[in-house]
C-alpha cells in the first residue's frame, strides 16, 4: 500500500511542478530560473510542514516521499546553475544557488517552528 501512495503523491507532485512552470514562464522572461526557486522553497516549507505532523505512513509517504519528493528538484536546481554559469551569468548562478539553500533552510525551519 505505501507503494501506491508514493506512486500517487510522486504522479501529483510531477503534474504540479510542471504546471506551475509552464505558468511561470509565460509571465517570467528573465534568466532567473523562478519557477524552480519557488517551487523548491515552497517544497522546503511544506516538507517541514509534514515532518512536524504526526498523520501517519501513509500520509508521510503519499506527501513527503510522493508529492515533494517529485514537486522539488535538485536535478534541475544544479542544471539551471550550469546553465547560467556557461552563458557568463556567474553573479545570478551564485545568487541562485544562495538565495535557494537560505531560503530553503529558513522556510523549513519556520515550518517546523510553527
Amino acid at each position: 500500500m505505501s507503494l501506491i501512495f508514493v506512486l500517487v503523491g510522486g504522479w501529483l507532485g510531477a503534474i504540479s511542478r510542471y504546471e506551475i512552470s509552464r505558468r511561470v514562464e509565460t509571465f517570467w522572461s528573465n534568466d532567473f530560473p523562478l519557477a524552480t526557486f519557488l517551487i523548491n522553497i515552497t517544497g522546503s516549507f511544506l516538507i517541514g510542514l509534514v515532518f512536524q505532523a504526526d498523520w501517519g505512513t501513509g500520509w508521510h509517504n503519499f506527501l513527503a516521499v510522493g508529492f515533494l519528493g517529485s514537486f522539488t528538484t535538485y536535478s534541475t536546481f544544479f542544471l539551471e546553475i550550469v546553465q547560467l554559469g556557461s552563458r557568463k551569468k556567474i553573479a545570478m548562478a551564485i545568487g541562485y544557488l544562495l538565495c535557494s539553500y537560505v531560503s530553503g533552510i529558513l522556510l523549513s525551519f519556520l515550518a517546523i517552528s510553527i
